[in-house]
C-alpha cells in the first residue's frame, strides 16, 4: 500500500519551504517575515497530521495481529465512540452484510476523534504509539537518525508555532518578534529527518516493507 501519511507530510513541508524561499526574495508586503511564520504553522500542522494519520493506518493491522490490546488502547477506542452499542452494530452489520468492513469503521471513528486533538508534542506522540506497542518512539527515532538534539529542535519549532498561533508572535508593545529564516529552515529540515526515522520504525514494527511505502 502507498504510504500516504508520509507522502502528504513531505508535500506539506514542501509548501512551507516554498514560503521561506518566497520570503527570501524580499516581497513588497508589510511584514515579509509573516511568510516565515506561515511556513512554521503549515510545517507543524503537517507534522501533527502525519502522526495521527500514521497511527490510524497501523491501528487495524495491530488489531488484527492478535497482539494483546492494552487498557490504554481500549480507553482510546472507547473515547472515540467504540462503546457497547457500536460493537453490537458492527456484529449485526456483519451478519446482515458479508461485505461489511468493521475495521474500517473502527479506523474512521478513531481518526475523527484524533482530528480534534493536537499530536505535535513528543510526549503526546509517545503516548499515542505506546497504545499499539511502540515505546519511546521519539527517543528511538532520534537515536536511529543519529542526530543529537533532534527532538529538542522540533519542540522549539512547535513552541514557535504556538507563539504564532496563540499570541500572533508579537512582543508586549505589539511589534513582531524576531524570527530567523535560516534557523527555521534548519528546524524544518530536522522535522523531515525525524518523521522519516519514525516512519521507518513504525513500518518495521508492523511489517510494512520499505518498497511499499515509497
Amino acid at each position: 500500500m502507498a504510504n500516504k501519511p508520509l507522502s502528504i507530510f513531505e508535500k506539506t513541508v514542501d509548501r512551507a519551504d516554498s514560503l521561506i524561499a518566497l520570503a527570501a526574495t524580499g516581497p513588497e508586503i508589510e511584514e515579509p517575515d509573516d511568510l516565515i511564520r506561515s511556513a512554521v504553522v503549515i510545517a507543524v500542522a503537517g507534522f501533527d497530521r502525519y502522526f495521527t494519520a500514521k497511527f490510524c493506518d497501523v491501528l487495524v493491522p495491530h488489531l488484527k495481529s492478535g497482539d494483546k490490546i492494552g487498557s490504554n488502547l481500549f480507553a482510546r477506542l472507547e473515547k472515540a465512540g467504540f462503546d457497547t452499542e457500536f460493537a453490537l452494530r458492527l456484529i449485526a452489520d456483519g451478519v446482515d452484510n458479508r461485505t461489511a468492513r468493521p475495521f474500517r469503521r473502527i479506523r474512521n471513528i478513531v481518526q475523527t476523534s484524533l482530528s480534534s486533538h493536537t499530536t505535535h508534542r513528543d510526549d503526546a506522540i509517545n503516548d499515542l504509539f505506546l497504545d499499539i506497542g511502540l515505546k519511546d518512539l521519539c527517543t528511538n527515532a532520534e537515536k536511529k537518525a543519529k542526530k543529537r538534539r533532534l527532538v529538542k529542535q522540533i519542540m522549539e519549532l512547535v513552541d514557535i508555532r504556538n507563539a504564532i498561533a496563540h499570541e500572533a508572535h508579537v512582543k508586549l508593545d505589539g511589534n513582531p518578534r524576531a524570527i530567523d529564516p535560516e534557523q527555521i529552515q534548519k528546524k524544518m529540515n530536522a522535522l523531515r529527518v525525524f518523521v522519516q526515522s519514525c516512519d521507518e520504525i513504525i513500518d518495521n514494527r508492523f511489517g510494512i516493507k520499505p518498497a511499499l511505502s515509497a
